[in-house]
């Protein structure tokens, strides 16, 4: 007799992580399932022949793994068009400026394009300014501690001694304490133009013109 824990552990064995695979194993189940049926009716007792009300019961099982199957694929390919769709999109942000976490920030002849957002309970922020060799260029301090905003760093453009920097490429660290002396979670930001979109494993990857790479969902804004 085929009872319902063996119908039953032949759907499970049907749900095969992707829908392809789980295609192939739900066949394997149902040719188990009728050679089974099968042999069962072929050497039943004539005088007490097999309840049918149970196949039917099998049978249903296998029809409920075999629509979940079916609406996994459907699902599976949405999830890939939309996908499709999103990294297209991805393809208009070339030459548009967007605005990513990064210490990264390639100053030009009129913008220095540095940011910052602080989590709540920060008494004290400092900055440092570094090359791209590590030597300190300029060190902000008493900056604001507002939490939860996109603050804007205004640097004069001169280093330790009071001589002007030309544009480059700097590398920034911020330090934010509270009052107790520990630290508080700050994310410095940049805004940089997007050069490359390329599509990796991980997702779509933005070249920007800062050098950086970013997966384009860390984008805060664009413009």
């Amino acid at each position: 007799m085929i009872d319902a824990s063996s119908a039953s552990g032949l759907a499970t064995t049907a749900k095969a992580s992707g829908a392809v695979a789980s295609t192939e194993k739900l066949k394997e189940s149902y040719d188990s399932f009728l050679t089974l049926l099968t042999a069962q009716i072929s050497n039943q007792d004539p005088l007490k022949p097999v309840d049918s009300t149970q196949f039917v019961s099998q049978l249903a099982q296998l029809s409920q793994v075999e629509q979940g199957i079916a609406m996994n694929s459907n699902l599976e390919t949405i999830a890939e068009t939309l996908a499709t769709v999103g990294a297209m999109s991805d393809l208009q942000l070339i030459g548009r400026e967007v605005l990513v976490p990064s210490n990264r920030i390639k100053m030009s002849e009129t913008e220095f394009p540095l940011s910052y957002q602080l989590e709540a309970g920060a008494e004290k922020v400092n900055l440092k300014i570094l090359a791209e060799d590590g030597t300190l260029v300029r060190e902000l301090s008493g900056l604001s501690t507002q939490a939860d905003e996109v603050i804007a760093v205004d640097w004069d453009r001169r280093d330790r001694t009071g001589l002007s920097v030309p544009p480059d490429t700097f590398r920034v660290e911020i330090e934010a304490l509270d009052g107790e002396g520990k630290p508080v979670g700050a994310t410095a930001l940049t805004t940089a133009a997007v050069e490359r979109v390329n599509f990796t494993g991980r997702g779509p990857e933005l070249q920007l013109a800062n050098g950086e790479m970013v997966l384009s969902h860390a984008i805060r804004a664009a413009r």
